[in-house]
């Protein structure tokens, strides 16, 4: 599964146990919606569920998870390749080659992220998928689907410790298999959801739900600049590298950081939570965060009835090993 940072991963099943109990079906918000991990959980408990976030490439996986039933059948695009089935189109990737690339140039030849192999099996998908698009042979889902399935069998080759912002200095054992383009089959059962690419306090307004589910970001990383690559190749742009840039910033630098440091502060949450009708409100944090825990737990007891659980939760992977972390799940009831 593509590497990122708080994925919620290991806590996401226990949370949704506490953040549903006494519901059944609920109606839940996740504001913050990552790469969908809280979100397919409370899917599987039958719940319908919405989520946000501001960038392309997570949205491409929240689809995935909650918006989506199954394999996409690609009809269009199987009638014009004269493909007779999924797994055909899935050879028809695999046999794809396109060695003189802006993406095999800068992140393979000036840029070790990938070998000059497997950018050009990367780089050519890409290029396929990009130009199905382009000529609406494809559907939102199917669009969805494909993006998220090439990020997920690149990141499984990239040489990196698990963001685009550095690449290792040594090849990495992974980034030295093949690349082979896979299915993500992330596919979730239960109530078809909605994934939303934009802003949580813009879109969720205004809008009614039993649960509301926050998960803010812990610090000030900047997950457009952290993830570059894979919200360039998200958004389906051939972009102009700053030469002077390590790690390959496009020239014209992502807008989205200020969006996202300012989802982290306490007043963004009060008016989201302010702005939101909601029965229950689940906030899930961490210790050493950017907001103080007691200073949160002081704005949330004003919302409701308030109980705090501690769960440990394992934070983010590199190579050199797992963080633990504890984090507090607030749960406000009106």
């Amino acid at each position: 599964m593509f590497r990122y940072f708080g994925s919620k991963a290991s806590t996401a099943p226990v949370v949704a146990d506490i953040a549903l109990d006494g519901y059944k079906n609920a109606t839940v918000a996740d504001a913050f919606g990552g790469l969908g991990n809280i979100g397919a959980e409370f899917k599987k408990r039958g719940c319908l569920v919405t989520a946000c976030d501001l960038l392309h490439f997570p949205n491409a996986f929240q689809h995935v998870r909650l918006v989506c039933d199954g394999l996409p059948n690609f009809s269009r695009v199987r009638k014009l390749l004269s493909v007779s089935s999924q797994e055909g189109l899935l050879i028809h990737l695999n046999s794809l080659c396109s060695d003189e690339s802006w993406f095999v140039k800068e992140y393979a030849e000036v840029r070790g992220f990938f070998t000059a192999e497997n950018a050009a099996k990367i780089s050519a998908v890409w290029l396929e998928i990009k130009s199905w698009k382009t000529l609406e042979l494809i559907d939102v889902d199917e669009e969805k689907f494909l993006i998220a399935s090439l990020l997920n069998s690149m990141d499984a080759v990239a040489n990196t410790a698990g963001t685009y912002y550095a690449y290792l200095k040594k090849w990495d054992r992974k980034a030295l298999k093949t690349f082979s383009f896979e299915w993500y089959l992330g596919f979730v059962e239960g109530p078809r959801g909605v994934a939303i690419r934009g802003d949580a306090l813009n879109y969720l307004s205004d809008k009614k739900f039993e649960v509301l589910y926050l998960d803010p970001p812990y610090n000030g990383r900047d997950y457009s600049r952290y993830y570059h690559l894979p919200e360039t190749l998200a958004k389906f742009e051939e972009v102009s590298v700053d030469s002077n840039s390590k790690c390959g910033q496009p020239v014209v630098r992502s807008t989205m950081g200020s969006q996202i440091r300012n989802a982290m502060r306490l007043p963004y949450l009060l008016d989201l939570i302010n702005s939101v009708s909601w029965e229950r409100l689940v906030v899930q944090y961490a210790d050493g965060a950017h907001i103080c825990l007691n200073e949160l737990e002081r704005a949330l007891v004003t919302q409701g009835t308030l109980k705090v659980h501690e769960i440990p939760a394992l934070g983010y992977q590199s190579t050199n090993g797992t963080r633990q972390q504890m984090h507090h799940v607030f749960i406000i009831n009106k």
